[in-house]
């Protein structure tokens, strides 16, 4: 047993080592081969211009040689898209070889040509020293390519790469193709379910990356979609990043360039599906609001790029509607997959001008579509700058194929594209250089570009009508539009009680918006709402204090009776007191409308005695939809107060007793005086005579 085991670690260890010393020789098969790639080049030339390409080798033998040759212009689109050049094809020009040995000290040094293009108006001259490479053209429009090869010491091609060359007259005759850049920054909700603010590295590179290309080519007009939440994510953030991410869209962006969004990422055909499309309304407005607060400008909502799951009938929630219940939206971009083909007899070349889309109420809303070939460039293998130049290439042949149209194209790269600022810089500045193109706003697209005849360019035939075709399916939200519709009415229950407390109101807020976003799972969605429930809870379990049972003395039939109610939340707390007693009437209602202010509240109600004897009250402070009770008491009042036929027996008999005391008092008096007449008989007058007094028995 011990002599198989050992057996079998010697076999593997065999193995292990052939397999690195397999791996090591590969690499350095590799680097003798060495590469060849685009370092820059210019964006175009005109009649007796000079084209200048840069190329770096890598990992190449001294001897081995790089040759450039220009081969007969593209003259469809389609060859230019699958890189065709039919093989009898002679070049046009061919540069001499180039040894790597004469030029370059170091591998990895970059190497220059120059190419001056000679039409018609500029003959070339020969000059002593140094031949100068001339291609003769024509003068016209053209998008040549340009084939830079490496060979080995032997011959052997050991990498080739494919440019264009772009020649346009200085006159340009035609208007520039409108062409609408439209990128994309996807960002993942950066507020927790606790509500703190967490940003991804990753995604921060990329936005900054989006946000610092628009700034520097202002003259491009590129147009930006990211969520509102993002942008709060960014704002909530005290890094040096985000801030300065912020920063540069305050400086830079125009309403048109910022797309309309909802405040998180959703799919709008799932919120129309649930009859949702009032609440989905709203994420926009809540949209509309952040940007406008943290950007300084509301984004246009005229032009919507729609979202893959969108049919004719969320079509038809999103584009109808009065001034008061429309979402604003006049147009829409829709990507190729989104939009059914077209006939290739009638439309042989790619689409460069706007058709209708048909609603589910046969409404038509005018649209653009994406051009899924230029998207493709972006995640090409050849490098940035590469896949640049094809971009703008790909826009210049698209400019030339129905030059005397009014043409416009947008141009929005796939979603599992990293941005890449040297992509960004180099496009963007041949969009600002080359006179075919012109940057525009999608908004600007659509308004100066000619409808798509139904029969073909070139025919009078009514605009062309092409139907949606989803994607994909869009998340059944029917149990999330209930947890959706219960935590809205909690929210907005408890932030009319603590109206001003905007920060706590904010937040309930941001984590229900948060939670509609469609990336999240279930479960995650249920944390956002589940956290709402708790920190309403939280606020509400020691918000109000209400009195403890107490006993109120009261004389009087009408009276104000005062109850002590303390709020705990260091705000104002706008409450509804309700008033419950079988033998109290309340002058001015049962519910009672009143704002406490932070501390001990003391409250005088009016009430009205109906009997005398002990009568509870129950005190109830609810919200002030009165569906949340924050407290309750009671309070007992004892009175002394009578009814009107008790009141009118009462006075009588008072009257008659003080009559009757007032007679007792006057007849006690006079038997009083009698008796004391008797009992002392008047003396005779001093002049009377003198009488002698008899008894008699």
């Amino acid at each position: 047993m011990v002599e198989t085991m050992t057996l079998r670690r010697i076999l593997t260890i065999a193995v292990l080592l052939c397999l690195a010393l397999v791996g090591l020789g590969a690499p350095a098969n590799a680097q003798a081969a060495g590469s060849v790639e685009l370092v820059a080049q210019s964006s175009w030339v005109d009649d007796g211009g000079i084209f200048d390409i840069q190329v770096r080798v890598a990992g190449a033998d001294p001897e081995s040689s790089v040759v450039v040759r220009v081969l007969p212009a593209w003259t469809e689109r389609d060859d230019f898209l699958r890189k065709d050049i039919p093989s009898d094809s002679q070049p046009l020009l061919e540069l001499a070889p180039v040894l790597l040995g004469e030029v370059q000290n170091t591998s990895n040094e970059v190497l220059g040509f120059q190419i001056v293009v000679a039409g018609p108006d500029s003959p070339i001259e020969e000059t002593e020293g140094a031949p100068i490479a001339v291609l003769q053209s024509d003068g016209g429009s053209n998008v040549y390519p340009i084939e830079v090869s490496l060979y080995q010491p032997d011959g052997t091609l050991a990498d080739q790469f494919l440019t264009s060359l772009i020649e346009l007259p200085r006159g340009q005759r035609n208007a520039p193709l409108q062409t609408a850049i439209v990128l994309e920054a996807h960002v993942l909700p950066t507020t927790t379910p606790e509500g703190e603010t967490e940003l991804d590295p990753d995604e921060l590179d990329s936005v900054e990356t989006l946000v610092s290309a628009i700034a520097q080519h202002p003259d491009a007009d590129v147009a930006l979609s990211i969520s509102p939440e993002a942008l709060v994510g960014l704002s909530n953030s005290t890094e040096e990043q985000p801030q300065r991410i912020i920063e540069q869209l305050r400086s830079i962006m125009d309403p048109r360039q910022l797309l309309t969004n909802p405040f998180t990422e959703v799919e709008e055909q799932a919120w129309v599906d649930v009859g949702l499309t009032p609440e989905l309304r709203e994420l926009y407005r809540l949209g509309s609001a952040a940007t406008n607060t943290i950007v300084g400008v509301e984004p246009d909502p005229s032009v919507m790029l729609l979202d893959r799951t969108i049919d004719e009938t969320g079509l038809e929630a999103i584009t109808s509607g009065d001034s008061a219940n429309s979402f604003g939206v006049e147009a829409v971009i829709v990507r190729p997959a989104q939009i059914s083909p077209l006939s290739k007899d009638l439309f042989p070349q790619a689409l460069t001008t706007q058709f209708v889309i048909p609603t589910s109420e046969q409404r038509t809303v005018p649209a653009l579509v994406a051009d899924g070939g230029l998207a493709n460039h972006f995640t090409n293998p050849g490098g940035s700058v590469y896949n640049a130049n094809r971009i703008l290439a790909d826009l210049t042949l698209l400019s030339l194929q129905n030059g005397e149209v009014r043409q416009a194209v947008v141009v929005n790269p796939p979603d599992d594209w990293v941005p890449d600022a040297t992509l960004l810089n180099v496009m963007l500045t041949g969009l600002e250089r080359i006179p075919a193109i012109r940057g525009a706003s999608p908004a600007k697209a659509l308004a100066d570009t000619a409808f798509t005849p139904a029969r073909g360019i070139g025919t009078l035939s009514p605009p062309l009508r092409r139907d949606l075709n989803p994607q994909r399916q869009p998340q059944d939200l029917r149990s999330f539009r209930t947890e959706f519709s219960q935590a809205r009415a909690a929210i907005d229950s408890w932030s009319a009680v603590i109206s001003g407390d905007q920060a706590s109101t904010d937040l309930l807020e941001s984590l229900l918006q948060v939670s509609t976003d469609y990336r999240l799972t279930d479960t995650q969605r249920s944390q956002y709402i589940e956290s709402i429930y708790g920190l309403i809870d939280e606020q509400k379990e020691s918000s109000i204090t209400t009195p403890e049972s107490d006993t109120i003395t009261l004389t009087g039939r009408l009276s104000d009776i005062p109850i002590i109610v303390d709020n705990n939340l260091g705000v104002d707390a706008n409450v509804l007191l309700v008033l419950d007693s079988e033998k109290l009437a309340f002058p001015e209602g049962r519910a009672l409308e009143t704002t406490l202010r932070p501390g001990p509240n003391r409250i005088e109600i009016p009430i009205e005695a109906r009997a005398s004897g002990d009568s509870p009250i129950r005190v109830q402070v609810f919200t002030p939809d009165r569906s949340v009770l924050l407290g309750s008491s009671q309070v007992l009042v004892r009175t002394f107060a009578f009814s009107g036929v008790g009141i009118i027996i009462g006075a009588i008999s008072v009257v008659v007793l003080l009559l009757w005391w007032l007679r007792h008092a006057r007849s006690t008096r006079g038997t009083i005086r009698a008796n004391t007449s008797a009992s002392a008989p008047e003396a005779p007058p001093a002049d009377a005579p003198a009488t002698t007094e008899h008894i008699g028995v």
